[in-house]
């Protein structure tokens, strides 16, 4: 049989809306549900098997299991490392066009979220099959990074220079302005001051003499009669 592999997707809860995840690189340890982020420890790829699909995470390159082979309700899923065990094969049932149930071949199980937890970290378990959102998962393609919109950089920068030149105008001219009215200010006093002057020199020159005094009367001469 041709294996056939798909490509990489979350494992999405349909009730918590939060991805299903490794939590390491060693065989055993749990599987749980984080917000979805799109790591590789989120990234799971399917591979057709006889029987079913194995579930390979991209972290681990380890397979989603069930511990100790375990078939009863609330066991807990793990990864391992790939053994072509029966506890290892899965399939995938539609619910919806969107959602799938993960159904553990070995036990017949679905696989859903300890507690019906909406919590980082709550566990993953196999239950038997029930309605409901917390059996029901989405196989969402793989995140990938958005590349940043093209800037228009260049076109704002370009625009810079045109904005300095014409600030830089109106300051050149108003500088000979000021020169200009100062020298009209200082022309009018000068000559006011120079005005000044010289009609204080005028009526320096045109004040009147003063008076001359009249001449003191000669004293009136007395003739002595001679008494004869």
């Amino acid at each position: 049989m041709a294996v056939k592999k798909t490509r990489e997707f979350m494992i999405v809860n349909r009730r918590s809306k939060k991805a299903l995840q490794a939590t390491g690189l060693d065989n055993g340890l749990p599987v749980e549900q984080a917000a979805a982020a799109g790591t590789d420890a989120q990234l799971w790829t399917a591979v057709e098997t006889v029987g079913g699909v194995k579930l390979f995470n991209k972290a681990t390159g380890k397979v989603l299991d069930v511990m100790q082979g375990g078939t009863e309700n609330g066991t807990w899923a793990q990864t391992w490392e790939d053994v072509d065990g029966e506890s290892q094969l899965w399939t995938i049932e539609n619910v919806t066009a969107t959602y799938k149930k993960l159904i553990h071949v070995k036990s017949g199980k679905a696989l859903d979220i300890v507690d019906m937890s909406e919590e980082d970290g709550a566990p993953a378990q196999i239950w038997e099959s029930v309605e409901g959102e917390g059996q029901q998962w989405k196989l969402a393609a793989a995140q990938t990074e958005k590349k940043p919109a093209a800037k228009k950089a260049p076109a704002k920068k370009a625009e810079a220079p045109k904005k300095a030149e014409t600030k830089a105008a109106p300051k050149a001219e108003k500088a000979p302005e000021k020169k200009v009215k100062k020298a009209l200010k200082a022309e009018p006093q000068k000559a006011m001051k120079k005005a000044e002057a010289q009609e204080k020199t005028l009526v320096k020159k045109e004040a009147p003499k003063a008076a001359a005094k009249p001449a003191s009367k000669p004293a009136a001469k007395t003739t002595k009669t001679t008494k004869k």
